[in-house]
């Protein structure tokens, strides 16, 4: 086979396969060279998915008319002229690919001027082409429009998601960048639609504002470190959110480094959640905004045809750096009240003191940061609740903050399995001491009996009563049973929803007056663009400015939930934790059964606590939540009496 040089326009597109993956990384590329540009103000539009048209228009410093035909050309830049400049990289792009690799695949209109030049000029390409080229009237700046996406290559049409899955990838990297440049005015129009608007005054809490609402922003706390000089210099800046607020994927995770926006995984994401060790529920991450500044002889970013990933002279060092400054900004901010004092801060503010426990009767309710009205109200919601046992109420999230999501040894996996634990298996010691693990006790020579009851049901149980407004404490034939009464929950409504879904639909309610919530513009693009697939768990969803307008939910689902069980629909819609139909189903039956269910740190009545048993009871699998933690354990007899002494 003859060896020969390949046409432009084929090498082109070629390149425009690792460059070009989808409409998103048209707008990536674009905004960097707007940015890079010295750009004030960016705006970005979007139609039909971004395949049918593209728009991203700037007023930085225009591309002067002997040059714009160059600008289209493979590997011509600005950015830099030597292989040493590559060690020493000052702008987002700096390769020359992205703008010739989008015109081979699309029909490109560039209008651009310089501002020392009275005229602008406007360029047209199609398919790497040059259809014309003509002098137009405009402002300074670049305004590239790109229409009809992949229209040359349409096997990478099919592999698109989508228009909303799109959409929403678009909308995140104008996220991304408005995050990484508060000091930019940003603007994001999705099929004529505002979805976002930054002021470009360089807050960076405001642009968390505009992005995950007030109530978000207020909580974040601050990161600020300097340390080192020359090649050394690290610099940290950002929030961070306190262990109370997470989110169910590392999608809300936003790290730069110089500016320069990374992908969530990999060695940076896990020293920022190796900093919250001990602190988040597995399975949750918390929501970070981190630019990390080194010198730039000490990071490589030429290491991914993206850009996404980059790689650091000095790993350990910026590594430590960044763990510590978070560190550090979570213990400092542990005890920095930022709420009203209503019952649900008042939770939170416990969790995020780390207590264990309510302020010792007697103690001045203002030495703990809540006021003495809040305190009497949560007391008062103990003395009433009748049937309760116990001393004084745990202090938990309200919201539903559990705990690490670990599967206790002997516990039953996700379709039933073995009986509830024994008491045995759950660690022992003494408050403030490490607990025992269960393999440390591997040689114990006596073993908890099974009951004699089928794995798939339940002995009859007898409520005595609720310990720390959590567990729910029975009896039974073979022992005493603890309860978690948010997990023996979510398993009933598991399987409930499981039923009415298999049977047609989701049991909705419309709402009375229509509920506003306000989302990220990738969430909102998500869930506009799905309506059926809503419509099918019980939710109704409409345009709103600044999110959606629900007016119908899930029957169960309580109005304070509403807003952190779209931000899950959400990801589920974007294929995080996966895009199946079966994924799809399992992820919304999880996420409404969680969010439906009653919580940690909610007071239950005799009788509510007996008909949730009598409910778990009818279920399949009624050992497990739908997370495969156990609902509940069991304490024998016989071990009751060696914990009291009369038994060896």
């Amino acid at each position: 086979m003859a060896i020969r040089l390949l046409d432009p326009t084929v090498a082109a597109q070629i390149a425009a396969g690792e460059v070009v993956e989808r409409p998103a990384s048209v707008v990536k590329e674009l905004v960097e060279n707007a940015l890079d540009a010295g750009a004030r103000r960016i705006s970005v539009e979007a139609r039909g998915g971004g395949l049918r048209e593209l728009k991203v228009q700037d007023d930085g410093c225009g591309i002067a008319a002997h040059e714009v035909e160059l600008a289209f050309e493979r590997h011509a830049t600005s950015k830099l002229s030597r292989a040493e400049d590559l060690w020493n990289i000052h702008t987002l792009g700096f390769r020359g690919e992205a703008l010739p690799s989008i015109a081979s695949v699309s029909q490109l209109v560039c209008i651009t001027r310089a501002a020392q030049e009275e005229v602008g000029t406007e360029l047209r390409i199609a398919g790497g082409e040059l259809q014309a080229r003509s002098p137009r009237g405009c402002s300074p700046g670049t305004s590239i429009s790109v229409r009809n996406l992949f229209y040359n290559t349409p096997v990478r049409r099919d592999y698109l998601r989508s228009e909303a899955t799109e959409l929403s990838a678009i909308s995140a990297v104008v996220q991304q960048y408005a995050l990484a440049y508060p000091e930019v005015r940003f603007t994001l129009l999705l099929e004529g639609r505002l979805a976002l608007q930054t002021s470009g005054d360089g807050d960076l809490r405001a642009v968390v504002i505009e992005l995950y609402g007030l109530e978000v922003a207020r909580q974040l706390l601050d990161v600020a470190v300097a340390t080192g000089d020359g090649e050394q210099e690290v610099r940290i800046s950002g929030l961070i959110s306190p262990p109370g607020l997470t989110r169910g994927s590392r999608g809300y995770m936003h790290l730069f480094v110089n500016r320069r926006a990374l992908q969530p995984r990999g060695a940076l994401v896990a020293v920022v959640e190796e900093a919250y060790h001990t602190m988040l529920m597995k399975g949750r991450h918390p929501l970070v905004v981190l630019d990390i500044r080194v010198h730039p002889l000490a990071v490589d970013v030429n290491v991914h045809p993206t850009k996404s990933e980059v790689k650091f002279r000095y790993g350990p060092r910026v590594h430590g750096v960044i763990g510590r400054a978070v560190r550090e900004a979570l213990v400092a901010g542990a005890g920095v009240p930022t709420w009203g004092a209503d019952d649900g801060a008042l939770q939170r503010r416990f969790e995020l003191r780390q207590i264990g426990g309510p302020p010792p009767r007697g103690a001045e309710p203002s030495a703990w940061g809540v006021g003495a009205s809040a305190w009497d109200t949560q007391r008062s919601r103990w003395d009433a609740g009748g049937g309760s046992a116990g001393s004084e109420p745990v202090a938990r999230e309200a919201g539903g903050q559990q705990d690490d999501g670990s599967v206790p040894a002997g516990a039953a996996g996700p379709t039933g399995g073995p009986p509830a634990t024994a008491w045995d298996d759950i660690p022992w010691g003494v408050p403030g001491e490490a607990p025992q693990h269960s393999a440390d006790r591997a040689n114990s020579s006596e073993r908890a009996p099974t009951p004699a009851h089928p794995q798939s049901s339940l002995p009859p149980l007898r409520v005595v009563g609720q310990v720390g407004l959590t567990y729910i404490v029975a009896e039974a034939p073979e022992g005493m049973y603890l309860i978690d009464q948010h997990a023996a929950h979510e398993r009933i409504t598991y399987e409930r929803l499981m039923g009415q879904h298999a049977g047609g639909a989701v049991e909705s309610q419309s709402l009375l007056l229509p509920q506003a919530v306000p989302l990220t513009p990738a969430a909102t693009a998500l869930l506009l663009g799905n309506p059926e697939r809503l419509a099918e768990w019980g939710f109704q969803v409409e345009e709103w400015g600044e999110g959606v307008r629900v007016r119908a939910v899930p029957a169960t689902l309580p109005a304070e939930e509403l807003a952190r069980a779209l931000h899950e629909l959400a990801d589920h819609l974007a294929g995080r934790g996966g895009s199946t139909p079966l994924d799809w189903r399992e992820a919304m039956l999880t996420t409404l059964s969680c969010h439906t269910s009653v919580r940690a740190g909610q007071a239950l009545s005799t009788e509510e606590m007996r008909q949730l048993l009598r409910q778990l009871e009818q279920c399949v699998s009624p050992r497990t939540c739908p997370h495969g933690r156990p609902t509940m354990i069991l304490m024998t007899p016989a071990q009751l009496e060696r914990q009291f002494g009369r038994r060896v």
